[in-house]
């Protein structure tokens, strides 16, 4: 039986557990991880290097991916050997078994970035080329949830108390992710005599992709959370994890003590990263005034563009990201205000008027009046007057 034969016999039925940890060839194996090897630092699309936990998990997804090929009767000699019908046949698997948009996309991802390390870039493009229902792999970027620990009703300073009386050293790591927006990693791996530049911390440790940045000290809180780190340091160069655990065990132990006191999605509703956006809320809050999107439901109309880009612009510095549209996922999307029947019939008009080379002067007239009514409409709705002027294209 030939391999299209074995693929077309292995999908009508499901895979079992035997199927997916079924292992690869060695030789397989062996030429699968020279590849991740020679090229799993890479970015796809820029010319940057990705972390070493990016790496990890691609090489995780490929050779689960690889493995469940293998139990859907496809027998390839050579991850060189990958096809678009292999990628379909894994994507129809996946959204068969009810796989999330974002594991679906990931697994896809990963397979991408295979195709062009085996010299066929252009074979894999978008994730929902290569499923049933597109809808499946559609990712929001923008966060509808408000995953800050006050948003569940948490007393914070009660709860990260009780974790420092367990454990004062993941206590610390917590206050410090909520007064700096840092990730676990990152406060684990905090050195505060070494990161306290006075105006403001330099995050270097841990960090994504190795990003360094640096983060204003604004608030007594942050202050004070600092030189207690530094207090509990004696060296420059020494962190705030535990001084006898290796890094991976520190994480262990960090979440082990999370877990122990119901800080998980099954538990509390939390997680240690709800910290993370915690500080971004309120950091978006206290720059512009108003609370962020994901906690107003839509931004208030006081908040002019503007200022909004700013706080958002903020954002995207703390957190670390160089791209401004990632905020969404921690403040949530701005919507624009709804439109009435009257407005939509007045841009209707507008635009009609505006196609006319000749005007006579009753219509040169209904045209000014209307600029003057829709530009009064745009200000008083986002206060910020020369991005409002005639710009009617947009909802």
């Amino acid at each position: 039986m030939d391999e299209m034969e074995d693929n077309e016999k292995a999908v009508e039925g499901a895979l079992s557990t035997k199927d997916l940890q079924r292992p690869l060839p060695e030789k397989f194996y062996t030429e699968l991880m020279e590849l991740i090897r020679a090229n799993g630092r890479e970015a796809i699309r820029q010319n940057k290097i990705v972390s070493h936990e990016t790496s990890d998990n691609r090489r995780d997804l490929l050779v689960l991916a690889m493995r469940e090929l293998r139990g859907l009767g496809f027998t390839l000699e050579s991850p060189h050997n990958l096809q678009q019908r292999h990628v379909r046949a894994l994507a129809k698997s996946w959204e068969e078994r009810g796989l999330s948009a974002s594991t679906i996309a990931n697994r896809i991802s990963a397979l991408r970035a295979l195709s062009i390390w085996i010299g066929k870039k252009g074979m894999i493009q978008k994730a929902a080329d290569f499923v049933s229902n597109p809808s499946v792999v559609h990712r929001s970027q923008a966060s509808t949830e408000d995953k800050s620990w006050t948003a569940t009703g948490i007393d914070i300073p009660a709860l990260i108390g009780m974790i420092e009386q367990y454990d004062p050293r993941v206590g610390l790591q917590l206050r410090l992710m909520k007064a700096f927006g840092l990730r676990r990693k990152e406060a684990v791996m905090f050195r505060p005599l070494k990161a306290d530049l006075g105006l403001g911390i330099r995050v270097r440790d841990g960090t994504k992709g190795g990003r360094e940045r640096l983060i204003p000290i604004e608030t007594p809180e942050q202050r004070e959370i600092l030189d207690f780190a530094k207090s509990k340091v004696k060296k420059v160069n020494e962190h705030i994890g535990h001084p006898d655990l290796n890094l991976e065990q520190a994480i262990r132990r960090f979440n082990y003590v999370l877990e122990r006191f119901g800080v998980t999605k099954n538990g509390l509703g939390i997680t240690s990263h709800g910290l993370r956006h915690q500080h971004l809320n309120d950091l978006y809050e206290r720059i512009t005034g108003a609370p962020a999107p994901v906690r107003s439901g839509s931004l208030t109309a006081d908040i002019d563009q503007l200022t909004h880009d700013i706080a958002r612009a903020r954002v995207s510095q703390e957190a670390g990201h160089n791209r401004l549209g990632i905020t969404s996922a921690y403040i949530g999307a701005r919507t624009s205000p709804k439109r009435t029947d009257e407005q939509k019939a007045d841009i209707a008009r507008f635009k009609e008027l505006t196609k006319i080379d000749d005007l006579s002067d009753q219509d040169a007239a209904e045209l000014g009046r209307l600029i003057q009514k829709l530009n009064a409409t745009c200000r008083r709705a986002f206060k910020f007057d020369h991005l409002c002027a005639l710009n009617f294209d947009q909802g």
